[in-house]
Order: C-alpha cells, then structure tokens, then sequence
C-alpha cells in the first residue's frame, strides 16, 4: 500500500489515465478512450484539477476524482484490481485534508468489496441499458416538442414527478424549485450532452404538463436524460407514449441505438423499459457513503 500515491491528472498523461478508467469500469456509456479524453479536456481547469492518478512508481495504475465530500470516477488496471481498497484510502486521506462531513462514493459495482471493506454502505445503484431505435406507429396522444420558454414548467412538472417517488428515499431527486429549475435549464444547454429538441416530447392536456421525455446526446449515443408522468396521469400508456415518439424520431435521424438508466429496485420502471426493448448494458453504478471512522485504516 505505501508505493501507492495519488497525483493530480497532468493533460499530458490524459490518454493514459482513460486508457486505466475504460479499462477498469464495466458500467461506461461508451468505451472509447477518445470520447473521454475530448470530455476531460473540455472541462474548465477546475474541474480538471479533481482528476486524480493512483501511480505506482511511474506507472499510472488507477483513476479516481475528488469532489467535495465525494469519490467518483475510480478504476484501477486490471493488473491491480487487488490494489482497490489501498488507493481508496489515498483518496480518503486527500479528501479528509479538504474537510470534514460525511463521504458518499459513486463506483463501479465490480470495487464494491473494496469500498464496503472500509467501511462504506451501498445507499442504491443504478443499471445502464440500450436499446434499438425502432420506428413505430404515431400515437393518437397530442405531443410536440419543449420549448425554451417551458423551463419554468418542466421544473415544477418534474418536481412534482417525483415527490415522494422511491429515488427521494434514497436521496436522488430533491431539492427547492430553483434547485429543480438549475437542473432542468443545465440538461437544454448540454450539462448531460447535446439536447435534442427533435428527439424531446411533452404532452399536454389543456395548457397542463401530463408528461415529458428530455433526450440529449450523451458520450457518442443518444441517452433519456429525464422522463416523468404526473402521478394522476400514470398507467394510462403516456411514458410508453413518450418513449416510442422518442425511439421513431432517433430511428428516422439515423440513430441506431440510444440508452437510460434506471435505479435498481424502480420495478414498473425496469418492466416497461424491457418491454420496450431495452436491455442492461454492462455493470451497475453504486452509491454508498461512509458508515464509519477509518482512522484505523489509514494509519501506517
């Protein structure tokens, strides 16, 4: 453990470090190495400055980024899988430096010994799936794109989508109304990939949001940033509705795959999207935060 240190990234080892990450993760939106390079550099310094390598000796042997109170982005090469929990207790150690409070980490579900072995416990996780893009017949039900101007509404739509929803349990999807307008507005100017306008639908009943799908183009592929059916207006066909226009208008663009993610346990979530095609596409993301002191751990 103690040949293992932790280095800010340098753009000059860019390529090696998301050479280790894709070659470390199974629950990637895409696996080209170039895609997350563009990514990486794209970022303003400050938020290239949370990149971290794990080395060992001169070679670049793990990945990780440090945000406050927050672990994410960890791989390790395949060569030094064993090595997962003593570069954790690196980023612990960095990330204790940087303050105090509560740890939450976001991994790949195949480091979850590593992680629970110092004590972190899984709070929820989440699957990527894909599916084809497939034409279908147009639905009887009024829809049409978002508009700009409808940030205001989507925000209070979604908000409402999701109160008391099984993800505000495990502590996804909160927040105030301009918590909720931040987010909406940050996935229309390309926060989680380019919005696609042509490919987004709400569906209206009297000048009232009863649903909403928002595409973006995300790491390569289309991906179903947010979908939402107001809760008097659910299991009545709308999000098989939203999902199918979305799917037609991909296939008639030339798209031949998009994805999404749903959160494990999200039942009538995962039954619809199987239904439609959809199939899990690689390893589940993990949630967890910190359970207990590791002063144990990082000592020696």
């Amino acid at each position: 453990m103690a040949a293992l240190r932790l280095e800010p990234l340098q753009s000059v080892d860019a390529q090696a470090y998301w050479q280790v990450y894709v070659a470390g993760r199974t629950d990637l939106p895409t696996r080209s190495v170039a895609a997350h390079v563009e990514r990486y550099l794209a970022l303003p310094p400050e938020e290239q400055r949370t990149h971290f390598a794990v080395r060992e000796g001169p070679a670049l042997v793990g990945t990780v980024r440090l945000l406050p109170g927050t672990i994410t982005g960890f791989a390790m090469d395949p060569g030094h899988a064993g090595d997962a929990a003593p570069a954790v207790i690196r980023a612990l150690d960095l990330l204790r430096t940087q303050g105090g409070g509560a740890i939450t980490a976001s991994f790949d579900e195949a480091y979850q010994k590593a992680f629970e072995s110092l004590g972190f416990r899984p709070l929820f996780a989440r699957l990527r799936m894909e599916a084809a893009t497939r034409r279908t017949p147009a639905s009887s039900l009024p829809l049409r794109p978002p508009e700009e101007s409808e940030v205001p509404k989507l925000s209070r739509f979604f908000q409402e989508v999701y109160e008391g929803h099984l993800e505000q349990a495990l502590g996804m999807h909160v927040g105030s109304e301009e918590d909720w307008r931040g987010y909406i507005t940050g996935i229309l100017r390309g926060d989680a990939g380019r919005f696609m306008p042509d490919a987004s639908f709400v569906a209206l009943e009297d000048d009232r949001l009863a649903g909403a799908i928002l595409v973006t183009h995300w790491m390569g592929a289309p991906m179903v940033a947010e979908i939402g059916v107001a809760p008097d207006r659910r299991r009545r066909g709308l999000a098989r509705a939203l999902l199918s226009a979305a799917s037609t208008r991909l296939a008639a663009v030339d798209e031949p795959r998009w994805s999404l993610y749903v959160t494990v346990g999200n039942d009538p979530a995962l039954a619809l999207y199987r239904d439609l095609g959809f199939e899990p596409a690689g390893g589940r993301t993990v949630t967890a935060q910190l359970a207990e002191s590791l002063s144990e751990h990082s000592q020696g």
